[in-house]
């Protein structure tokens, strides 16, 4: 790939390309988050506000940044998050964007409203890591649907969604014209779950007593599921094949609840502040969901995440590996999959430069790292090990 000057820059400089180039409703779409958008900015604000104590004279000759994760190796501890109808920024959508995630050795998340199906993913980036994310909604005949065909995919988990109670208000999606699921109207911007035999077959129930239904009115019925209870999340787990990853936690309380109905992960998340304006940052939540799930289970980490020094931060404060969403799709909108790939690039080389500098020759080893607050910024908020201003060590 020929050397980018927007590449090369900082991860605001690659938004700025994608918002110049893209329509201004489907920009909006990803980047915008929910009310006045404070969570989106504090997301990003609370990881810079962590600083990472450098160590000096230690072998660092060889740093491995390779991890496990459920499924499978990656070469770093890195996975696109599940972002919906790729196809608005670049014509190869998710199978572009699995391919060059694939291609560096790391894993990728598809989204249960993706505008590529689970095989073509499968087909495009076969022995990657891959994860279907999806949601419990009111009904369970496609909840079990979206997980059979995730495993006749050979996808390797399933991550379930769970902190979206109801949708939120975001403004800037006040002026979006384009229809998201109804497939009659836009066939190319709709989501590849509107157009499989299964989802069409439910519809079509529906529709016996609703004929006019649109594929839209049918999902607004049944997502999202302000009743859902932890009852349901057992009931998936007791029926999937598929281990089944938990997104969305970020009270300890969950954490616990999320490991006993059965999850094989937590994703530390809150939606990348597109669902709540006045959430806790991801991060200030990841201390304390690590120490209490102590290592039951694996713990991952998104929502903020714009350099690899942010991932090194995460992995520091108790994640095993890290989701990184809007920064890999502007790098799709802007330069299809190079662009992917250079932001991934981008990241691991941050993430590898942080570890020689703390002294980190493995992934594992960044959980010894000394870690410190910013004074005046929330910190680590809630872990039991770090007095305030927050400076963590080994736990």
């Amino acid at each position: 790939m020929t050397p980018d000057p927007v590449l090369g820059g900082p991860i605001g400089t690659l938004t700025a390309a994608a918002q110049e180039k893209l329509p201004a409703e489907i920009f909006h779409y990803a980047a915008g988050g929910a009310g006045d958008e404070a969570t989106v900015l504090r997301n990003v604000q609370n990881l810079d506000a962590f600083r990472l104590v450098p160590r000096v004279m230690r072998d660092v000759s060889a740093v491995d940044t390779s991890a496990e994760v459920v499924g499978g190796s990656l070469a770093a501890p890195l996975l696109v998050a599940p972002m919906g109808m790729q196809r608005l920024y670049h014509e190869g959508a998710e199978v572009t964007t699995a391919r060059a995630a694939a291609e560096l050795g790391t894993g990728f998340c598809l989204s249960m409203f993706g505008s590529c199906s689970p095989e073509q993913v499968a087909g495009a980036a076969p022995g990657q890591v891959r994860w279907r994310q999806m949601y419990l909604t009111k009904d369970r005949r496609l909840n079990e649907e979206l997980i059979r065909q995730a495993e006749a995919a050979g996808f390797d988990a399933v991550v379930c969604t769970v902190d979206l109670p109801v949708m939120a208000e975001r403004f800037r999606d006040a002026g979006n014209t384009f229809q998201t699921f109804d497939n009659e109207v836009a066939e190319a911007w709709s989501p590849a779950l509107v157009r499989e035999p299964y989802f069409k077959e439910l519809l079509g129930l529906w529709r016996e007593e609703r004929p006019e239904a649109t594929p839209q009115q049918f999902i607004d019925h049944v997502f999202p599921h302000p009743g859902c209870g932890w009852g349901d999340l057992e009931r998936l787990v007791g029926r999937s094949p598929l281990p089944v990853i938990v997104k969305g936690v970020l009270h300890p309380d969950d954490a616990v609840r999320a490991v006993g109905a059965g999850a094989a992960a937590v994703v530390v998340s809150n939606h990348g502040g597109s669902q709540h304006d006045r959430s806790v940052a991801a991060v200030d939540a990841l201390p304390a969901v690590a120490g209490a799930v102590d290592g039951a289970v694996p713990v991952y980490f998104d929502s903020g995440v714009r350099s690899g020094t942010h991932a090194a931060v995460a992995l520091a404060l108790g994640a095993d590996a890290v989701l990184v969403g809007r920064p890999v799709l502007w790098g799709l909108a802007v330069h299809g999959p190079d662009g992917v790939r250079a932001v991934l690039e981008h990241m691991t080389k941050g993430l590898r430069d942080s570890m020689a500098f703390v002294g980190a020759r493995t992934v594992r080893d960044l959980r010894q790292a000394t870690v410190l607050c910013e004074p005046g910024s929330s910190g680590a908020v809630g872990r039991r090990d770090v007095p305030s201003p927050a400076v963590s060590s080994a736990r």
